[in-house]
C-alpha cells in the first residue's frame, strides 16, 4: 500500500529513490497552489545550478525495471517517462523554490521538509543501537543477495553466450569440411577428363599447373611441402603418412592457393577437353 503525507491542502505519496525521499516537479506545484508547469520552469531557467545525482535524479524505464539488482533502489515510483522524469531531492526543492517567498510557500517549506524530507532520518535515529545495529546487518544481507543473484545472472549470460558459440564454431567447421572435401574430388575430377585427352603428356601439365600457379600465387610449393612435412615430423606422424603428403595437400590447406589453382585447372580443362 502507497504511503501518503498530508502537505498544505494537498497530499502527495511517499517517492524514495537512493535511499531517500523525492518529488516531482506535479508535486511541488501541487502543494504550492502553483499552476502545472511552475516548478519544471523554473527548473529549466535555473538548470545550470542544480547538479545531477545531488539535487535530481533522471529515470528511465529501464531504471525501474533493473531497481532490484541495483544498489539505488525505488520506493513508490511505478511509472516515469519513456524519455525520463526528474525527481527532485531535499536539496534541490529548497533551491528551487527560494523565489516562492508568500506566506503559503514558508509553510509549505517548513511541513514539506519537517513532515516529508526528514521523517525517514527520523526515524532512523528514534531506533535503538541495537535495532540500528541489526537494520546495518539486515541491508548487508540484502545488498549480498542482489549482488550474488547478479552475479549467477551474468555467469548464466557468459555459458550461454560460449554454448552459442561452440555451437557456432561447430556449425562452421561441418559447414567448410565437406567444401574442402568437395575441392579436392572436383579438381580431381577435371584432372582425370584432362587425362583422357592428354594422355601421357599429363604428367608434363600438371607439372606446368603446379608452376603456373606458383607464377601467379607468389610462393614456392616445395618449400611449402618440406616445412609441412617437418612439421608432420615434430608432431610425431608416422613416415608413412609424412611420405605421403604432396602438393595437392599443401595447396588444400591454403584458401588463396584453392581458388588461384582452381581457374588453372579449369583453363587446362576447357584447352584440353572443349
Amino acid at each position: 500500500m502507497r504511503s501518503i503525507v498530508h502537505i498544505g491542502n494537498s497530499d502527495i505519496s511517499v517517492k524514495e529513490y537512493n535511499g531517500q525521499r523525492v518529488v516531482t516537479f506535479k508535486d511541488i506545484d501541487m502543494v504550492h497552489g502553483r499552476p502545472d508547469g511552475t516548478a519544471r520552469k523554473r527548473f529549466a531557467d535555473n538548470r545550470n545550478h542544480f547538479i545531477k545525482g545531488e539535487d535530481f535524479f533522471i529515470l528511465k524505464p529501464s531504471d525501474l525495471e533493473n531497481a532490484w539488482m541495483s544498489e539505488k533502489r525505488t520506493s513508490g515510483i511505478d511509472e516515469v517517462n519513456p524519455r525520463g522524469t526528474a525527481f527532485i531531492t531535499e536539496q534541490g526543492y529548497l533551491m528551487l523554490v527560494k523565489s516562492f517567498t508568500d506566506d503559503l510557500a514558508w509553510d509549505v517549506q517548513r511541513q514539506l521538509v519537517n513532515g516529508y524530507f526528514k521523517t525517514r532520518e527520523k526515524v532512523n535515529r528514534a531506533l535503538s543501537p541495537e535495532l540500528q545495529m541489526l537494520q546495518g546487518l539486515l541491508s548487508q544481507m540484502v545488498e549480498k543477495e542482489l549482488a550474488d543473484k547478479e552475479r549467477d545472472r551474468q555467469i548464466a549470460i557468459a555459458q550461454e553466450t560460449a554454448d552459442k558459440a561452440v555451437a557456432t564454431t561447430e556449425s562452421i567447421k561441418e559447414a567448410v569440411k565437406p567444401v574442402f572435401d568437395n575441392w579436392r574430388s572436383e579438381i580431381n575430377l577435371k584432372f582425370n577428363r584432362i587425362q583422357r585427352n592428354a594422355g601421357a603428356e599429363f604428367r608434363m601439365l600438371r607439372s606446368e599447373m603446379y608452376l603456373e600457379l606458383e607464377r601467379r600465387a607468389g610462393c614456392d610449393l616445395n618449400t611449402r611441402l618440406r616445412n609441412k612435412r617437418n612439421r608432420m615430423v615434430e608432431d610425431g606422424c608416422t613416415k608413412t603418412k609424412v611420405s605421403a603428403l604432396n602438393k595437392m595437400d599443401v595447396i588444400e590447406d591454403d584458401k588463396k592457393l584453392r581458388e588461384i589453382f582452381s581457374k588453372i585447372v579449369t583453363e587446362y580443362e576447357i584447352r584440353y577437353c572443349a
